[in-house]
């Protein structure tokens, strides 16, 4: 299925009243864009949607959703041939029932979009790897990420994914693609999402104009998806990779700058 495309001209009907506020209200804008209209609606069903191989708690995540009056799903996933199309039918099931905006998430390790986007871009381990406890943590990441990048070599796509054995990152790339197939914006906020919109995008050309950035963390990987996507957060919390905080967390900035471009 081809990707439709935001409405441009609605994202930039009041680009000049809105200059003023500058960063505060580009997700407004955004917004605007894919719903089609200016200025853009506040979402009236915001939803995370957190991949996971098994029950985890998620206490922080929890506690940022209700601050944010937000929906939680929790989705388990384990086997690898049928995440992606898990994470689409869960995306289709959110829209459904009337999700008009998205906060994909995966609980994994962090060396998953290490692994990818170092495969992608053709990034070092010894660059892809970021801060770790010990010298002795970093060097042993670093042997793990070199190796599973040579078992990687030349792999593209869901075949890439599957070398590294990650259900929840298959499972969220297939749940991103169906949501911009269905022209519901998300908000990206982690390594593991940023790498899964990455992928989506290489597949399926106009996925990443339904994506907003809202943090950036740490991780090399994750700042080398975003400039692969030419997405730029909406601001740093400077805190590890979370499942949705970040976006939640955001959340009520970007819904005060949608009052402003409302106003405005």
């Amino acid at each position: 299925m081809a990707i439709p495309q935001p409405d441009s001209q609605a994202r930039t009907e009041n680009d000049a009243q809105l200059a003023p506020f500058g960063r505060l209200t580009d997700a407004a804008q955004w917004l605007a864009a894919c719903q089609g209209t200016a200025p853009a609606r506040e979402p009236q069903r915001v939803r995370g949607v957190i991949f996971a191989k098994q029950e985890t708690p998620l206490a922080a995540t929890e506690i940022a959703a209700r601050r944010a009056e937000a929906g939680l799903n929790v989705v388990t996933v384990t086997n690898f041939s049928q995440a992606y199309g898990l994470g689409a039918a869960t995306a289709d099931a959110e829209i459904d029932a009337g999700a008009d905006l998205i906060i994909p998430g995966g609980v994994e390790s962090a060396r998953v979009p290490a692994v990818v986007m170092a495969t992608l871009t053709q990034t070092e381990p010894v660059v892809i790897v970021g801060k770790q406890h010990s010298v002795e943590d970093w060097k042993r990441e670093v042997t793990e990420i070199r190796d599973a990048m040579f078992h990687a070599r030349n792999l593209e796509g869901m075949e890439l994914v599957e070398s590294c054995h990650s259900a929840v990152l298959a499972a969220a790339v297939g749940f991103i693609t169906r949501a911009a197939e269905r022209r519901t914006p998300l908000l990206i906020d982690a390594p593991l999402t940023a790498t899964a919109a990455l992928l989506a995008e290489r597949d399926n050309p106009g996925v990443k104009e339904w994506l907003f950035a809202t943090t950036l963390s740490a991780a090399p990987a994750h700042q080398l998806a975003l400039e692969k996507l030419w997405l730029h957060p909406l601001h740093k919390l400077g805190m590890e990779p979370e499942p949705a905080l970040g976006a939640l967390a955001a959340l009520p900035m970007l819904l005060t700058g949608v009052e402003i471009a409302s106003d405005a």
